[in-house]
């Protein structure tokens, strides 16, 4: 029979061995946050989308002359030309719409690669010459129409790139290689910084978090730059009111574009958090 004194002993031979237990039970670490490193992260990444952005709209040639075709600033470049072909009793009607798009396509390579607008009409002048000569042909006279125009193309040429080549355009054109060279400076630099914290994430182990933070972070922040861009654009441009409809088509394709990137920014961003909240519910079951 099991004395008194021995069940004491037994209990607290059992209490000891429980005490042991909980003292041995390994203690989960309290989880780290990356507050620090997140936010360098959706700041570098926002100025990667921007720059990235900037370089597909405003700094793509092919881009503003789609918003050029058709648009006010057309007009403008055609009543240009028009005015230097007049100096030399040229009709501006002479211009096909083909020959306009091809001098307007002319000009916004030049602008865009950093140079002054040198505008090729020889093929006008030409026209002009042989649409002469057809109607001379009838009394007698042949070539004189060609040998007049070939003559005064040279001049007719430097008289329309004088009227195109104003200070508006030399002001732009060295707007497009500066603001072409900080937003490239700005991309590389940032897209370096990205790719360095995207290592450093993947060796610390926190990538999932770090990434799906900066994503959904940088596609957010550069999301309401733009809307602001597009709201602001017209706004500015008020002060000039033949130029308004442009600039709203300009802000609103904008727009367009760049949310398009942002998105897929965004998608990525959500889901990779995603997948940071499907291994979490796996990893709480076990």
């Amino acid at each position: 029979m099991t004395t008194r004194s021995e069940l004491r002993a037994q209990q607290r031979a059992a209490e000891e061995e429980a005490a042991q237990k909980k003292e041995e039970k390994p203690v989960a670490a309290p989880k780290r946050r990356h507050h620090f490193f997140n936010f360098w992260s959706v700041i570098s990444l926002a100025l990667l989308l921007l720059s990235l952005i900037v370089n597909a709209t405003f700094l793509n040639r092919s881009f503003i002359l789609h918003e050029i075709k058709g648009s006010v600033v057309e007009t403008t470049i055609t009543d240009q030309v028009n005015a230097g072909l007049e100096q030399y009793g040229i009709s501006g009607s002479v211009l096909t719409d083909k020959e306009t798009d091809q001098l307007l396509t002319q000009a916004v390579d030049q602008v865009y690669a950093g140079k002054k607008i040198s505008l090729d009409l020889s093929k006008v002048t030409a026209k002009v010459g042989s649409s002469v000569d057809s109607e001379l042909s009838q009394y007698g006279l042949s070539g004189v129409g060609s040998t007049a125009t070939a003559a005064i193309s040279q001049n007719v040429n430097a008289a329309v790139n004088s009227q195109v080549n104003n200070s508006t355009v030399a002001k732009f054109t060295r707007g497009v290689q500066v603001a072409r060279a900080v937003t490239n400076a700005i991309m590389i630099g940032s897209g370096l910084v990205v790719a360095a914290l995207l290592v450093l994430a993947l060796l610390r182990r926190h990538l999932l978090e770090s990434a799906s933070h900066a994503c959904i972070g940088a596609a957010v922040i550069d999301g309401l730059v733009v809307w602001a861009v597009a709201k602001l654009g017209p706004q500015l441009a008020a002060d000039s009111p033949d130029y308004v409809s442009f600039v709203a088509q300009l802000a609103t394709d904008f727009s367009h574009r760049a949310f398009g990137i942002l998105s897929l920014a965004l998608i990525i961003g959500l889901g990779l958090l995603a997948v940071r909240i499907v291994r979490w519910g796996w990893g709480s079951r076990r």
